[in-house]
């Protein structure tokens, strides 16, 4: 079988993720504790986007590796969807470069859409056709194929995942590649008119790693991928005469490590003289959040939490496994300084050891031995 031919397994249905990522990503956020003021503010811009259907909103989430930003990402697009609107998760980080950094952003949007979600007419479809006609064409291969390949083909062209052949561009009555950044975008705003049409009225993207396109382009080449999300933010404004109005918008969650929000700063700052897209990118946020260690009431509660978990049945019981001691908690909330991560982590340690030892209570005498077989500066 051709490379080409070799679609997506079925596992994967036609949303973007895993079935076994979506129950770890459920069991993960039955952890959450604290950051209930930065729900409330997320919240707020998700409630905003909702009333203001023709602007888009931008939001950093930011925070050092550990101190919860994946798992706030995951909260938001877990409200977003229960306030029944449109919400995606992934992660920038690649094991592969890509060339073009701003076309694999707007891919990664359309490949993390549930396609299966999304209700489609014929009459929507003749709508974008008149419009995008390769983009029409394409999404009737999707929804309404003569058969199975036509339809797995047309799924994979349009997520970015194969290079169609010529005869395979001729099948789907297709002309362009999408090879562009504008060329995605048309698909994208395709996909946000079949959003809006079948209920959807805002997307909401949650984006980790967001520093991570600094790593693939030089300095000098920066601003021209940062100014991918200001036309991202004003797409609804861009967009042909026809759409305007009828598409959802978009609420933009992006993490970023405070490094990563460091250099968009410094940028900025060398734009005040010399002009350029940044800043007018950074007036467009809504809001800044910056995710900060927890405090010792949240360290007990995230301790009383980890050491519930029961890997055997796959669920967080009422109660610990193992009961524990006040000193446990002052002494990892000294030796973590209450970072989420580290926490979990080290509760993991002595529950696992503290089950395999059948110890009647955790104390710090018992976690510091754990921590010292284990190799952890204690």
């Amino acid at each position: 079988m051709s490379k080409n031919k070799s679609f997506m397994k079925e596992e994967y249905g036609l949303s973007g993720m895993p079935f076994k990522a979506r129950i770890a990503t459920e069991l993960e956020l039955q952890a959450w504790v604290n950051r209930e003021k930065e729900l409330e503010k997320w919240n707020k811009v998700l409630d905003d986007a909702v009333k203001t259907p023709t602007s888009n909103f931008l939001v950093f989430i930011i925070g050092d590796y550990g101190m919860g930003k994946t798992l706030s990402l995951l909260r938001i697009e877990k409200e977003a969807s229960e306030k029944r609107l449109h919400s995606i998760y992934f992660n920038l980080l690649s094991e592969q470069r890509p060339r073009n950094p701003g076309l694999d952003f707007v891919l990664r949007i359309i490949r993390a859409i549930d396609f299966e979600k999304i209700k489609v007419t014929r009459k929507d479809i003749a709508f974008i056709r008149k419009i995008f006609p390769d983009v029409g064409n394409a999404f009737e291969k999707i929804y309404f194929p003569k058969g199975d390949y036509e339809k797995r083909l047309a799924m994979t062209f349009v997520r970015g995942e194969i290079k169609p052949t010529q005869s395979q561009l001729r099948l789907m009555n297709v002309i362009r590649k999408i090879d562009d950044v504008d060329i995605a975008k048309e698909y994208l705003t395709g996909l946000l008119y079949l959003l809006k049409t079948s209920g959807f009225s805002t997307l909401v993207v949650a984006a980790d790693e967001f520093e991570y396109l600094f790593s693939l382009v030089p300095k000098s080449s920066q601003s021209i991928y940062l100014a991918l999300f200001r036309r991202l933010y004003d797409l609804p404004v861009r967009i042909p005469e026809e759409l305007q109005g009828k598409i959802a918008n978009m609420a933009l969650f992006l993490g970023v490590s405070e490094d990563g929000m460091r250099r968009l700063t410094e940028l900025e700052d060398v734009e005040r003289s010399t002009g350029g897209p940044i800043r007018p990118l950074m007036r467009r946020v809504a809001d800044k959040v910056l995710l900060g260690p927890l405090n010792k009431k949240y360290v007990t509660k995230l301790i009383e939490r980890r050491l519930s978990l029961n890997r055997i049945k796959g669920k967080y019981e009422k109660e610990p496994l193992i009961p524990f001691t006040e000193d446990f908690v002052d002494y990892v909330n000294k030796l973590t300084r209450g970072r989420p991560s580290d926490i979990i982590e080290r509760c993991d340690h002595v529950l696992d050891m503290g089950l395999d030892r059948r110890v009647p209570r955790i104390n710090v005498d018992f976690a510091k031995d754990v921590f010292k077989e284990r190799g952890f500066t204690y």
